[in-house]
């Protein structure tokens, strides 16, 4: 009689550890790749609407009307920077009193570390249109009216108070530092030939700003005022 004998077959997990290291591997992979999409994916992203921001925000100072004009030589580098635009319509719903601020201002860096820089400058409140009226002589009560200020650091403002040369007239000054421009449709030369100066390898700022006040009353409703409120470059001494 024949004894049938059992042997059990010997199970090699070897090769079953190996595909599972492989199919590791290829996982850790994969997420890996995967990690490196998301943050490439990101890092566009933030590039993309850094880009986008930087866009909106150039075009919104170029509708306001902002300007930046660089100009070099061999001694100095002079930057401009003119928030100039006043476009003003009187409506009903505007305040009983408005006032409409803007600021411009002028640096210089001098190149030469051994030689202090120094420029002339203009300062100009171009009226282009004004149909609010005027009348003979300038008025303290008048409803439009614009005052002038000066600053080096551009917290501590310096009002001017003399009187202002335009091609075709002057303007005296107010209570207050006021001008009276009701009807003035000209240039206001708010500052002629000023000097900015900086030492040697330094930069020097300075700030000027305008405020413009409109009374909103029923005559003016519909008045407009249409105003460039400048720093000009003029040479460098």
């Amino acid at each position: 009689m024949n004894k049938k004998v059992k042997t059990k077959t010997k199970y090699d997990d070897k090769e079953d550890l190996e595909i599972r290291d492989v199919a590791h591997y290829k996982k850790s992979s994969q997420v890996l790749l995967l990690f490196v999409l998301i943050v490439l994916f990101g890092f566009t992203l933030f590039n993309s609407l850094m880009y986008i921001g930087k866009y909106y925000k150039n075009k919104k100072e170029l509708d306001k009307g902002i300007e930046t004009i660089e100009i070099n030589n061999m001694y100095n580098t002079v930057v401009v920077t003119n928030d100039s635009k006043i476009d003003k319509i009187i409506e009903e719903t505007d305040d009983e009193e408005i006032m409409i601020e803007r600021h411009s201002s002028i640096s210089l860096m001098s190149k030469d570390n051994k030689k202090d820089g120094a420029i002339l400058f203009d300062v100009k409140y171009d009226i282009l249109k004004n149909t609010f009226p005027g009348s003979f002589s300038s008025n303290e009560d008048s409803d439009i009216k614009v005052k002038f200020a000066y600053s080096y650091d551009n917290e501590n403002w310096n009002y001017i108070s003399n009187v202002i040369s335009t091609y075709n007239n002057t303007i005296a000054p107010l209570g207050g530092g006021f001008y009276d421009i009701s009807g003035v449709t000209d240039t206001l030369k708010v500052a002629t030939n000023y000097k900015l100066t900086s030492k040697a390898s330094e930069t020097e700022t300075i700030y000027w700003k305008s405020e413009t006040y409109i009374k909103n009353t029923k005559d003016n409703l519909n008045n407009n005022i249409n105003v460039a409120f400048k720093v000009e470059y003029k040479e460098s001494l």
